[in-house]
């Protein structure tokens, strides 16, 4: 394993631990929380015990694996949206949470995703769900969809079982 590697994993397991020792005891970060928890609570089979909250100037929340880690970052800038789309960040990072526990191989993924029809998935999905040529923002575009109630047509379906996308469980 290459020092850079390792430099990158006590990165981000320090990062982690320290936004989410800072903000164990906030309330809106909890309130938070627990309300998205509980939006997915019976929809998925295993949610994240600890997500980290980075502050509101970090706009960006994303999931990352680092080895056998995931870790989960949450912008605080998400409790201050528009209640439609409070928790759209949240439920995109938790579809990376899951996906990337069962992910098949990126080598794999790129096969995959070399023969979909982009344009398609920007019309039915999102924009955003394109932007990685292997799949794994499409898989999180989709699982966010799926959380919110949307319908996707077969090949979406299709494109979105092919990559190990996480299971959703209608209520």
């Amino acid at each position: 394993m290459k020092i850079s590697s390792k430099l990158t994993a006590l990165r981000y397991k320090y990062t982690f631990n320290t936004l989410f020792f800072l903000n164990k005891n906030n309330a809106k970060a909890r309130q938070y929380q627990e309300e998205g928890l509980k939006l997915l609570a019976g929809k998925v089979e295993k949610l994240p015990e600890k997500v980290a909250f980075r502050p509101y100037f970090i706009t960006q929340s994303s999931c990352v694996k680092v080895f056998d880690r995931i870790y989960l970052f949450i912008s605080k800038v998400n409790f201050k949206k528009p209640a439609a789309e409070k928790f759209d960040a949240f439920f995109h990072e938790i579809g990376h949470w899951l996906h990337f526990q069962q992910m098949p191989p990126v080598s794999e993924c790129r096969n995959i995703w070399e023969s979909v029809n982009e344009e398609k998935i920007k019309n039915d999905v999102s924009e955003y769900a394109i932007k990685k040529k292997d799949g794994r923002e499409f898989v999180a575009e989709v699982f966010k969809g799926l959380v919110k109630g949307k319908k996707y047509d077969d090949y979406i379906m299709n494109l979105y079982k092919r990559l190990n996308g996480p299971k959703v469980f209608e209520e």
